[in-house]
């Protein structure tokens, strides 16, 4: 929505009940450089959504945006029930204090395609860490949690070793328990497993093919692994060059796209 001021509806209170992220006319530049054009999307509660395409085509873009970590020029974003980076007052859009972006934020876990854990910390104090500043959670009821999504990630045992002494799969897992740790509604995963040596990727495909089908998150995942968006995916979206080209199931989408630049897309990573 434009950011002049004139007064708007509350985007909120467009989104249908069953909407986990509303995102709605959303361009994005980069001084003059425009590399998201006109983004409308829907994800629905619980929904599993991979955005594929080729790099540079604004998949990363929209995910970061999502979380507030890029702001948009035009449009707006509705997650977990809150319009990202902004409230509304009087009919106006007016830009959240750190503060409470960072509120917003414990809503929406992010898992990056670099680790980013903390080199100094153990992979419990990792995962503990942001509950107790962010969220003031008691110390014994964080340290139990953590412990049990260690296990869920397939780390029991590994709570007291440091970032150093794990592998890249084991260190992916630990970012995975990290952003599960704050209990949020929304996971998106920019391409997770994209810094991974090859073998080391189904390790972490696995976690979140277990996320997934165990329910109870909307995710969102940026990925180039046709056979997990296949598999996993509730939804596929192609884009292009900053558009979204292309939306459906993944048997649509990957095995009969109905538009040429999905077709030749699908066609390059499949052979």
């Amino acid at each position: 929505m434009d950011r002049r001021n004139a007064a708007i509806p509350d985007p909120v209170a467009l989104v249908p009940h069953d909407v986990s992220i509303s995102i709605r006319n959303v361009d994005k530049y980069y001084g003059g450089n425009q590399v998201l054009f006109d983004i409308n999307l829907d994800v629905k509660r619980e929904e599993v959504v991979c955005l594929i395409g080729p790099s540079g085509s604004g998949k990363s873009t929209l995910l970061r945006c999502i979380n507030h970590l890029e702001t948009i020029n035009t449009g707006s974003i509705v997650a977990a029930g809150e319009i990202v980076g902004y409230r509304m007052h009087r009919g106006r859009l007016h830009e959240l204090r750190p503060k409470d972006v960072g509120r917003q934020r414990a809503k929406v876990g992010m898992v990056f395609q670099q680790f980013n854990l903390f080199p100094h910390l153990t992979a419990l104090q990792n995962i503990t860490l942001a509950p107790r500043k962010v969220k003031r959670e008691d110390m014994a009821a964080t340290t139990a949690y953590a412990k049990e999504l260690l296990a869920r990630v397939g780390l029991a045992g590994k709570e007291n070793s440091y970032p150093g002494q794990l592998s890249g799969g084991q260190q992916q897992r630990v970012a995975i328990a990290r952003a599960m740790a704050m209990r949020p509604e929304i996971m998106l995963f920019d391409e997770p497993t994209s810094a991974l040596d090859p073998e080391l990727v189904g390790e972490v495909l696995s976690v979140m093919k277990d996320l997934a089908q165990t329910g109870g998150k909307t995710m969102v995942v940026v990925t180039h692994e046709m056979g997990f968006a296949r598999e996993v995916a509730d939804r596929v979206v192609f884009m292009d060059a900053g558009r979204i080209i292309e939306a459906g199931a993944p048997e649509q989408v990957l095995g009969d796209p109905r538009h040429e630049r999905t077709k030749a897309f699908i066609s390059a990573v499949l052979h």
